[in-house]
């Protein structure tokens, strides 16, 4: 669904409503007997046009008009595409709505919160009793949407969803082709990926860097990266990343995944023209994006990424100086990272890179 949701909470009345009335309807008989006229059916039609662009908060509260929009806003055809972002939910919430979810072909979930931290309560003890609290709710969507779901991201929900996720996505939803998985404080591990890539065998893009800064920086590691290239050897789009991914695990995804099309790596060790001369050894002849985030890189690798991969269309680097020093502030700091900086840029005036090379710099310059 298109739309951000505001930062409350999220809820909606049960199916039928409350009070002795709307229980009658619910279960009268007649109902399935009635006939309907010509002009709801056309009303009907025409808001299924206009409720399949609303987002999630707007049909939880067109269903509460009258009873044609309600039919309508509670129909799955509605219910393709789910967003929620930017809101505080629980489980039982997440388990409602999956009874409209049930033809839901993309779900994202991001930036959700957990309930709020009792007055009482310490941060040791609303950490432990809200980890995972969303996982229920998310089970009963993914079980809804089942082979349906081909679309499914999570990102930005910490400790109330971890890389379980992905496992129970791996026992329901195995016709999925796009999977984000981002978390500061559960990072994707090589058993879940091993799960996901069992159950899922069609995905051919993946996104499962781990945000920084990081509580657990080297679960993602090279036994990760060897075994994403065994379980999807036809990926086109790949983000990884993390202070455990090195120039072996790099290798192996280039030698596995040969159809690699997009590559994104997030916060990983420099990439020099050695680590750029193995990976592209192994593979990454058919690269047409390559992305680096807060990743250190040569001018040399980048030259040599161009020179070996021939269908690049765009090399796209975001760095800061705090990816280089531990010291930022100092002059010296400050000076030697200009220096890379100027380097980076003058590849510019290269043949062939004026147009594919995009340098984003954040302080320091």
């Amino acid at each position: 669904m298109a739309g951000p949701l505001s930062s409350c909470r999220l809820s909606a009345r049960p199916e039928g409503g409350s009070g002795r009335g709307r229980r009658a309807e619910r279960v009268s008989p007649s109902r399935s007997n009635e006939v309907i006229s010509p002009e709801i059916l056309k009303m009907r039609a025409a808001l299924f046009c206009i409720f399949t662009y609303l987002d999630t908060r707007t049909l939880l509260h067109a269903a509460e008009v009258c009873r044609d929009w309600r039919f309508v806003a509670r129909h799955p055809a509605v219910w393709t595409r789910v967003l929620l972002e930017n809101a505080r939910v629980c489980s039982k919430f997440l388990a409602m709505l999956a009874q409209w979810c049930t033809q839901a072909h993309s779900l994202t979930l991001q930036n959700l919160k957990p309930r709020q931290r009792g007055k009482k309560e310490s941060k040791e003890e609303y950490a432990r009793s809200t980890r995972g609290c969303l996982e229920a709710g998310l089970e009963s969507l993914l079980k809804a949407a089942g082979g349906n779901l081909l679309i499914l991201r999570i990102s930005h929900c910490p400790n109330i969803l971890t890389d379980r996720s992905l496992w129970l996505a791996s026992c329901y939803c195995r016709a999925l082709q796009a999977v984000t998985y981002r978390s500061a404080t559960d990072p994707v591990g090589h058993e879940v990926i091993w799960a996901l890539g069992a159950g899922c065998r069609e995905i051919v893009s993946l996104q499962v860097a781990p945000l920084h800064p990081c509580q657990q920086p080297t679960r993602f590691s090279n036994r990760c990266l060897q075994m994403i290239g065994r379980c999807w050897p036809h990926l086109r789009a790949l983000g990884v990343g993390g202070a455990g991914c090195g120039v072996q695990g790099l290798a192996s995804l280039a030698r596995n995944c040969m159809r690699l099309q997009v590559l994104e790596l997030d916060h990983v060790s420099e990439i020099t023209q050695e680590v750029a001369a193995e990976v592209c050894r192994e593979g990454l002849k058919g690269l047409e994006m390559l992305v680096l985030t807060a990743t250190p890189v040569t001018p040399k690798a980048l030259l040599h990424f161009n020179s070996i991969c021939r269908n690049l269309k765009s090399i796209v680097v975001q760095i800061g100086i705090a990816d280089y020093f531990k010291e930022p502030s100092s002059p010296e700091a400050q000076k030697l990272f200009e220096d890379m900086v100027t380097k980076l840029q003058a590849l510019r005036r290269r043949p062939g890179f004026s147009k594919i090379l995009h340098i984003k710099v954040e302080g320091g310059c």
